[in-house]
């Protein structure tokens, strides 16, 4: 009895650890796509010229450059759009552009792009960036001023 019971112990034993499962294998793939690394360089600062200090007034630079607005003045800078130059892979990237900036009190500066998307060809593309003063205090600070904003550019 004693061996039926070892003999029946071994069996089921070696039907549990057999590996007789059937098993397969399968090779995958993964794609990808080298890319250069975009380089975003500003070939042109945004230029609004003079600018009157007049509550509630404004003045845009357009994507050509032109200035529009009850508190744009004749003379002084010339007017230029902001231009930057992207380098990349070709084909689309997204464009935005951010930083509104209301660090000079009594003045609100809001930068746009025409478009939010663009097409990098021969692995470069020219972005122009327009703009807003917005005059909103008369005791706005004379002088010259710079203000800041960020264009960003992704795949």
């Amino acid at each position: 009895m004693t061996n039926k019971i070892l003999l029946s112990t071994l069996v089921a034993s070696s039907l549990l650890l057999s590996t007789g499962a059937i098993a397969a294998d399968a090779t995958g793939t993964a794609n990808f796509n080298l890319v250069y690394p975009l380089t975003v360089t500003e070939t042109t600062a945004m230029e609004f010229g003079d600018v009157s200090i007049a509550a509630n007034a404004s003045c845009a630079v357009d994507f050509a450059g032109a200035t529009t607005g009850s508190a744009c003045v004749a003379g002084g800078a010339t007017s230029a759009a902001g231009a930057f130059t992207v380098s990349g892979a070709n084909g689309l990237v997204n464009v935005s552009v951010s930083g509104a900036d209301t660090s000079i009190p009594g003045v609100e500066f809001t930068p746009s792009v025409a478009n939010a998307s663009e097409t990098i060809a021969g692995n470069t593309a020219s972005i122009n960036v327009a703009g807003n003063l917005a005059i909103t205090a008369a005791n706005a600070t004379a002088g010259t001023h710079a203000l800041s904003y960020t264009l960003s550019v992704t795949y």
